[in-house]
């Protein structure tokens, strides 16, 4: 089976992405998957990263104000139609995978005029607008949560929660701690604003490291790669108990030593927070697009998995507070955590891959037997 991955600008659409093209390597044989990006986006760093192939086309947000970007976005889109119309009928995919981002348009309009299926995944409390029009192109949509469905009537719809990587889920607690390099006897924060970072985050923990001096924890610090010197120069003095990196490529270690995760409230980061159970402070981004991570922070906050505070209420005191108030009282973070694991979808990845097989009627059987006799 060939199969096509599309989705970029952030590590939220890359990331699901990455993870349903190890399940499909996992579950079907003798599958080949290409990605599609854009042209400087960060899935250019992280597919290669992940050992999967990828092409880019010409692609652009199509942005609600006026500007320059804004008008120019269609041009772009076309181009990157007929890229993405040179790369269908040469690579010849049974099957588009779409995880959101502008770049995912052209490539499902595409796949709509050659009549490849298309099949989408909205993490996102709100999808966005690409989404939003791709939807009309596809054989069918998955979701991360329930509520999520209203906003695809009419449309064939599966509820399977976020895809995550496997090492997210398989990744051992104390190997975890010790390929980080942290001691075993302590607790783990693990702090982070998302793939672009968070000012807002990095000054609140910075302002706070006196007082968390004192709560016996240890805190991965995930600055972003965009204030990591900025960050660097602020710490003077490195705390024995604070850990300063720029980007984590093995975040998956990170989430597995983390005992509390301090975060934005993007669709993957959230997805991956629950797929480990873990409890979480989440600080949504102000400027999410429809106030999206809003929405996806309340899903936690309301199921008792997580705590919101808002990025115009982030400080110091309000940090700290938090951070106290989970970590020191033991029931309050084994209740957390219990809530966190009862929302988690760990094989949402491979519950993706069932879909397409039904959708294909791939007989995972025969290409078995069929290898076996080929030995």
């Amino acid at each position: 089976m060939k199969a096509i991955m599309v989705g970029g600008g952030t590590g939220g659409h890359v990331y699901p992405a990455i993870a349903i093209a190890e399940a499909i390597q996992d579950k079907i044989l003798d599958s080949q998957i290409l990605f599609v990006g854009s042209e400087g986006g960060i899935e250019e760093k992280l597919v290669p990263e992940a050992r999967f192939s990828l092409v880019t086309i010409k692609a652009r947000g199509m942005l609600r104000k006026l500007s320059y970007k804004a008008i120019t976005a269609p041009f772009f889109a076309i181009v990157g139609f007929f890229d993405s119309l040179k790369i269908l009928k040469t690579f010849n995919p049974d099957i588009i995978v779409a995880t959101g981002g502008f770049v995912s348009l052209p490539v499902v309009l595409a796949a709509f005029f050659l009549h490849v299926p298309v099949i989408l995944h909205e993490g996102n409390a709100i999808p966005g607008l690409s989404t939003r029009i791709c939807k009309w192109f596809a054989s069918c949509i998955t979701i991360a949560f329930e509520s999520q469905r209203k906003h695809f009537k009419w449309r064939k719809v599966y509820c399977i929660g976020g895809p995550v990587r496997r090492e997210i889920i398989k990744t051992i607690k104390g190997i975890a701690i010790q390929n980080i390099g942290l001691r075993q006897d302590q607790k783990i924060i693990l702090v982070l604003g998302g793939s672009q970072g968070a000012r807002s985050i990095n000054k609140a923990l910075i302002d706070a490291l006196a007082d968390l001096s004192n709560l016996n924890v240890q805190i991965i610090h995930v600055s972003g790669e965009r204030d990591h010197v900025w960050v660097r120069d602020l710490v003077k003095e490195n705390p024995h108990f604070y850990h300063l990196i720029p980007y984590m490529y093995n975040i998956w270690d990170g989430l597995a030593a983390a005992d509390l995760v301090v975060t934005r409230a993007g669709a993957t980061a959230i997805s991956e927070i629950i797929a480990r159970g873990l409890p979480s402070i989440l600080i949504p981004f102000p400027y999410s697009a429809e106030g999206h991570q809003d929405l996806n922070a309340r899903i936690l906050s309301d199921a008792g998995a997580g705590v919101i505070i808002k990025d115009k209420d982030l400080n110091k005191e309000t940090l700290v507070s938090e951070i106290n108030r989970i970590m020191k009282d033991k029931e309050t973070h084994s209740k957390m955590s219990k809530a966190s694991s009862s929302l988690g979808r760990p094989n949402a990845a491979a519950d993706f891959v069932n879909i397409i097989i039904n959708l294909l009627g791939i007989d995972l059987y025969a290409k078995k037997r069929k290898k076996r006799i080929r030995q």
